[in-house]
């Protein structure tokens, strides 16, 4: 038996390297398919078969799934959360069918980034053991060459799970609620979801011998069975179980329809510039070189009073986590009704289910790449940035993934953080870092290039040019989109937009002679400005969002403020029910604090422009923020709440921040300045009636 069959058996994390010798760099996964069809084809095959899709071929017995086996793709995704049932007989605290169920998952502690790393690991070398053996069965055809055998072959060799990097362009030009021009911002680039994930169909040259066939899409959702879930657990899920179909199969912003993809891409894009921005701080030497800043959201510190609040929010509080957080709000959605339609959230906002949805892997390799670009920047910087008692976390097992080969003994068992900071470990990498054997700043430099460019630092400056391979790509001629006249995405694909300069639309305000101000006074420092929160995770008793506007507040959900033209971001805290995690029962009980941070300078940035904003210095922007800053709540299931609620009973504290930089060019020294007043003066200034409505 070979290792990778040995490791399938025995459910264990091998780690690919081990498998074949190599080191292979994980891609976008728009780069995969346009560039790497054939490895895309086995990987199509392979996921299908791994869900336990109906397909027309025949599957090698030893390659059958039934979603019992402990490396199916049902018993996977219940690794996160539900069902309650322990994955293969590894304990955890109270995953158990009578009890609570916390998954394994390690949310809001420093082993977030390395839990979830071994968890893709074990994904990936399931699918890799299909993949080469679709290949072998490609190998069979008496139709193919010998060439395109061999093809396949060695296209199963460079397989690695793909991620979905969500600040490559996928467009050009894009219009969404903003403030610049009645309601609406045009942006020169769209960074929508890939296709990949929204489609119907796709194309598939099917086993044995390559007929090119339109087939349901194995990314874009889950299908449950009868009986995948009971009525017990999918009532813990936190999920509004009256959403239709929801126990039939994974949703996004209420459904798997053109309606809900086009709310889920514009959230993606209003938020896309500051999300970034925020990554792009997070690589930058400084302020979140430490691990501890990075690593986590969970606050360190239980039950702490109220000065200890504050000083919490004039250290970071931005983390890994939480952009990962954020992301899984965007995809899953918000409740709420559009056009007289009542939309709801998706499995993706909602912990116990949220590994279900294909997406959910391809985001959380996102998240691992910006980990590992951290890593490779910062060497030196691990859990010794800890405090003493989480310090010892490094060296615990994160549970359940064991080790190759098996062993009984407990203490070696599993994979602890040590064993996986190296993704080579594991047999892979990431394009950013693969075979360059570039220096620190290198590596720093060529993530600031790829995404820099798109990212404004002062009034009236436009996106820059991306270099050439962060283009959008034209996806027309893409093996997996070739659709036959009778397929049913053929008209679902949308072809590359040709590209098209924006002109300024500042031209046609009231604030040209501002601008004419501003650029003769040729600015030397940027102003990037925050808005940091710090709440008790279980607050709500399960995952809750706030949402930041800048404006008028109109509507009475969170999928109405997210449309505002003033909205700017969120702070979304994901958690499970009490009910459904004995861990999250557990950070109740301690008052668990969790930490964020949303960037409103894009926003403050389009104020300006219009010409409402005077400058982005304190002495304009405070007053501003004072007026016109607002913040509303709302849980998963839908119910809006008072955030005074939150204040008064859950520790929720916000703050405002603001970073100083001298510009590309300038010399100078980079300025943090905290200005808590702001708010204080909005909670003094609010009206007694309860902000839940307007």
């Amino acid at each position: 038996m070979s290792i990778l069959d040995q490791a399938h058996e025995d459910g264990v994390v091998v780690g690919l390297r081990d498998v074949t010798g190599s080191v292979a760099p994980r891609l976008d996964i728009d780069v995969l398919l346009l560039k790497h069809p054939d490895t895309f084809n086995l990987l199509l095959i392979a996921l299908m078969e791994l869900k336990a899709e109906a397909v027309p071929w025949k599957i090698d017995d030893a390659f059958k799934v039934d979603k019992a086996h402990k490396m199916s793709y049902f018993q996977l995704a219940g690794i996160h959360g539900l069902p309650r049932a322990e994955w293969d007989k590894e304990p955890a605290i109270g995953k158990k069918p009578d009890s609570r169920n916390p998954g394994y998952c390690a949310h809001s502690t420093p082993t977030f980034g390395t839990w979830h790393r071994p968890y893709l690991a074990m994904l990936e070398q399931t699918l890799f053991r299909q993949v080469a053996n679709v290949a072998e069965r490609f190998g069979r055809s008496e139709k193919l060459s010998a060439t395109r055998k061999q093809d396949y072959v060695e296209a199963a060799k460079q397989f690695r799970l793909p991620y979905w990097d969500y600040y490559r362009p996928r467009d050009y030009q894009v219009t969404m609620p903003g403030v610049v021009k009645h309601g609406t911002t045009t942006a020169p680039y769209d960074y929508h979801m890939p296709q990949i994930f929204t489609l119907q169909e796709v194309m598939v040259k099917t086993l044995p011998d390559e007929q090119l066939v339109a087939m349901s899409n194995p990314f874009l959702q889950y299908k449950f069975a009868s009986g995948d879930l009971t009525e017990e657990e999918w009532k813990a899920s936190n999920i509004d179980i009256t959403i239709p179909n929801v126990k039939e199969q994974t949703l996004r912003h209420g459904g798997n329809d053109a309606g809900a993809f086009n709310a889920m891409n514009q959230a993606l894009n209003m938020i896309r510039e500051d999300e970034m921005r925020s990554s792009l701080v997070m690589i930058d030497k400084g302020q979140y070189s430490n691990f501890r800043n990075f690593s986590t959201n969970g606050v360190m510190m239980q039950r702490p009073d109220p000065d200890d609040l504050s000083k919490i929010l004039e250290k970071n509080t931005g983390s890994l986590e939480g952009l990962h957080n954020n992301y899984h709000v965007y995809i899953g959605g918000f409740t709420g009704t559009r056009q007289d339609i009542k939309t709801k959230t998706g499995h993706m906002t909602c912990v116990p289910i949220a590994a279900f949805d294909p997406v959910f892997w391809f985001h959380h390799c996102q998240i691992d790449r910006i980990f590992a670009i951290w890593q490779a920047v910062n060497d030196g910087h691990w859990f010794e940035e800890l405090d003493e008692k989480e310090r010892l976390k490094v060296d615990e097992g994160l549970l359940p993934f064991r080790k190759y080969p098996l062993v009984k003994n407990e203490k070696e068992r599993f994979w602890t953080s040590n064993l996986a900071k190296k993704t080579e470990d594991f047999g892979y990498t990431y394009a950013d870092l693969h075979g360059k054997n570039q220096s620190v700043e290198q590596i720093r430099d060529a993530f600031a290039t790829n995404y820099g460019w798109s990212r404004r630092l002062t009034p009236f400056q436009h996106f820059g040019k991306p270099p050439p391979e962060m283009e959008p790509l034209d996806l027309s001629k893409a093996q997996v989109y070739q659709y036959t006249s009778s397929a049913k995405s053929a008209n679902q694909f949308r072809h590359l937009h040709p590209r098209a300069e924006i002109q300024p639309p500042m031209q046609e305000t009231d604030a040209q002679p501002m601008m004419q101000k501003i650029l003769a006074a040729k600015p030397k420092v940027s102003y990037e400005w925050y808005i940091d929160d710090v709440v008790e995770r279980m607050a709500m008793n399960g995952s809750f969002t706030i949402f930041y506007i800048i404006g008028d507040v109109t509507g009475h959900s969170g999928l109405e403020w997210s449309e505002l033209p003033g909205f700017f971001g969120v702070t979304h805290v994901f958690a499970a029910p009490k009910e459904a995690c004995d861990h999250c029962g557990k950070q109740e009980e301690q008052a668990q604090l969790v930490t964020s941070t949303s960037a409103m300078t894009s926003l403050l940035l389009d104020y300006v422009e219009t010409g409402k904003l005077n400058s982005m210095e304190s002495a304009d922007v405070e007053p501003f923020l004072v007026k016109h800053l607002k913040w509303r709540v709302q849980t998963a299931l839908g119910e809006v709440i008072d955030p005074r609620k939150l204040t008064e009973s859950h520790s929720l504290k916000l703050s405002i921040s603001c970073k100083t930089s001298p510009l590309p060019g300038e010399t100078g020294d980079v300025d943090y300045n905290f200005y808590p007043d702001v708010i204080t003066k909005i909670i003094t200034d609010a009206s007694a009636a309860p902000t839940i409505n307007a």
